[in-house]
């Protein structure tokens, strides 16, 4: 699938709206969600968010670096004692042996457990080896790009992809794990507006527009969204119904 197929006609002009909307109802919210200064500290904490909701991965990470202050005591430790740290986080064996075989290769890289080389890197460079590491795809190496390395880079994690696709941003067959989808959203962003409406969409895909009953009604995007693909029926059910669901970063 080529980069543009995966953009509905108008997608950037669509994108600005929403862009000027979202600021205005969440003033980029970055703190809400933790994301980490240091590269080794953020890859670890994206891996850590893998089908689980923010509270839950926040806690995690706060367990786990309590469990083990340093990345060294983690790389010491055997498989199953940190998955017993991570166990409220969901994936816990997976996620322990992916943060082991992480620190393993990081290690092999740089010769020591930082990430700190990337700093140097360009952006390119530094995605290529992001996106070897065991653990990170293109999101999770795109986070740590924007994140740590300060870099213009435009993560699309499944809040982003839910909302762009419901707005009419995204084709309705675009495909979140092909890197097509996200590198057409990132080319189509301005580089200084990316930081922004990657929170803004991250945090509105978990306060707003939630995976399975979307506040509607609440969302500033409501009378020009066009809602592809959700059924009629979420929109009308009752607030009493709803659940209280947190949007999944993905």
């Amino acid at each position: 699938m080529r980069t543009a197929q995966v953009l509905r006609r108008g997608a950037a002009e669509r994108l600005t709206r929403i862009d000027a909307i979202l600021e205005s109802a969440y003033e980029t919210s970055e703190g809400e969600l933790g994301n980490k200064e240091d590269p080794l500290d953020e890859a670890i904490y994206i891996i850590l968010s893998f089908q689980t909701d923010l509270r839950r991965f926040s806690s995690t990470w706060s367990s786990l670096r309590a469990a083990y202050p340093t990345w060294d005591a983690v790389e010491r430790a055997p498989v199953r004692k940190i998955a017993s740290v991570l166990r409220e986080g969901g994936l816990h064996r997976q996620k322990a042996r992916t943060i082991k075989q992480f620190l393993l290769a990081v290690r092999r890289f740089a010769g020591g457990l930082s990430l700190d080389a990337l700093r140097g890197m360009n952006d390119a460079d530094a995605e290529q080896i992001l996106t070897r590491l065991p653990g990170l795809s293109w999101k999770g190496a795109r986070c740590v790009l924007l994140y740590s390395l300060q870099r213009n880079a435009f993560p699309v994690d499944g809040n982003t992809f839910r909302v762009l696709k419901r707005s009419g941003i995204l084709a309705a067959h675009a495909v979140y794990r092909r890197r097509t989808s996200h590198d057409a959203i990132q080319a189509v962003v301005p580089p200084t507006r990316r930081r922004s409406l990657h929170v803004n969409l991250v945090v509105h895909g978990q306060r707003t527009c939630l995976p399975r009953y979307p506040r509607c009604a609440e969302c500033g995007l409501f009378s020009t969204c066009p809602r592809v693909g959700l059924p009629r029926m979420r929109m009308r059910e009752p607030m009493a119904s709803r659940q209280e669901e947190i949007g999944r970063l993905v």
